[in-house]
């Protein structure tokens, strides 16, 4: 295990002492752990910034008061965080958060779903429970607009793959009517 890693999974165990909730919600993933770990939305470490890609009914005036932002359509979290977060979480409503905040530490990528191996959700909780929680926010991705997903997915190299995703080998089906 890295260093960084090894550090990380302490800070953990220091704050989480017992299991949190992790569990999906219809639209969006309910994680125990996120108010209180902030590794996400918080400063990044890697110089690459993160890119989430917002959905049409998601743009509006807003944009640079909720987001640090790659282009009109993207936000991103890179060295500075996030521009929401605060310390009692995020400040935005469900609905102007991007998609990969209400699927986090599930990510989509092309189109299959992956889980980020350094959230405490995914040393904590069993692989079992997140493979099943994984497939109702896959049944819920597929449910969505075709454009919509291909909008919101990444394309991830594959180093970065392996270096940071657990693989699930959960592909999103082709559900939608569009």
């Amino acid at each position: 295990m890295s260093a960084s890693l090894e550090a990380l999974l302490q800070r953990w165990r220091a704050i989480f002492h017992r299991r949190r909730a992790v569990r999906w919600r219809g639209t969006w993933l309910e994680n125990g752990y996120c108010a209180d770990c902030r590794l996400c939305c918080g400063p990044q470490e890697e110089a690459e910034p993160f890119p989430m890609k917002l959905l049409p009914a998601q743009l509006g005036s807003h944009l640079e008061e909720d987001f640090y932002l790659l282009d009109a359509t993207t936000a991103c979290l890179d060295r500075r965080g996030c521009r929401s977060c605060t310390d009692t979480g995020c400040r935005l409503p469900r609905s102007r958060r991007p998609v990969a905040c209400g699927l986090f530490p599930f990510v989509l990528n092309k189109n299959s779903l992956l889980l980020f191996a350094r959230c405490p959700a995914s040393f904590f909780t069993p692989l079992s429970h997140m493979e099943l929680v994984g497939r109702d926010a896959a049944r819920w991705l597929a449910s969505l607009p075709r454009e919509d997903r291909a909008r919101i997915a990444l394309d991830l190299p594959p180093a970065t793959l392996a270096d940071r995703y657990l693989n699930l080998h959960m592909r999103i089906p082709d559900d939608s009517t569009s």
